[in-house]
């Protein structure tokens, strides 16, 4: 617990995974499912706890899931912040970037305002806040997708973008295909 409240984190797994072809959730990281690598890379970097946005999960209560789906990552963040108090904060990683190192969600984990690394809307830190709830509430509320992106929401939130370190450039990196899949386990397997 941080003095302004928990640090929660926010795996986001519930998209529908269809240019993958499969529920990217499930494929196999380290002998495990990939959510649970990202939820162990959280609690590994400090977080106090880790929640999952998704369904079909055979966990205890981390898994939220959407109360409005279909918005994208908002659905997500819309949901976790129903068990959110103000003054904790939330930060919210794709369950798709494996590669992304403990030091670098640490870097983030210590920011106090909205932020993420430049280039890059995820992962990203939220302060719980009576303004990001108003935000997050008002873009779930549209019809227009555009109203879902993240960088509109740090965008409202006067959120920074800070520059990511060069030796991590190479590891924020989302796998949207069987293809990138390939190449992340090629990386994973060359830095063994």
């Amino acid at each position: 617990m941080t003095a302004h409240g928990a640090l929660y984190g926010l795996v986001l797994a519930g998209g529908r995974s269809s240019r993958m072809g499969q529920d990217k959730s499930q494929l196999s990281w380290d002998g495990k499912p990939l959510y649970r690598h990202m939820m162990s890379l959280l609690t590994q970097a400090g977080v106090d706890k880790v929640l999952i946005s998704g369904s079909g999960f055979s966990i205890d209560d981390s898994v939220i899931e959407d109360v409005v789906p279909g918005r994208g990552p908002i659905s997500g963040i819309h949901a976790a912040l129903k068990r959110l108090q103000d003054g904790d904060r939330l930060l919210v990683i794709p369950v798709d970037m494996p590669l992304v190192p403990a030091k670098a969600i640490q870097i983030l984990g210590g920011q106090q305002q909205a932020c993420c690394f430049k280039g890059f809307n995820l992962p990203m830190i939220l302060p719980v806040t009576i303004e990001l709830r108003q935000a997050v509430e008002t873009s779930i509320k549209s019809d227009n997708p555009r109203d879902y992106a993240l960088w509109r929401l740090q965008q409202q939130l006067d959120g920074q973008a800070i520059p990511l370190p060069s030796s991590m450039a190479d590891l924020f990196v989302n796998a949207n295909t069987p293809e990138d899949w390939r190449d992340l386990v090629k990386k994973e397997v060359a830095k063994k």
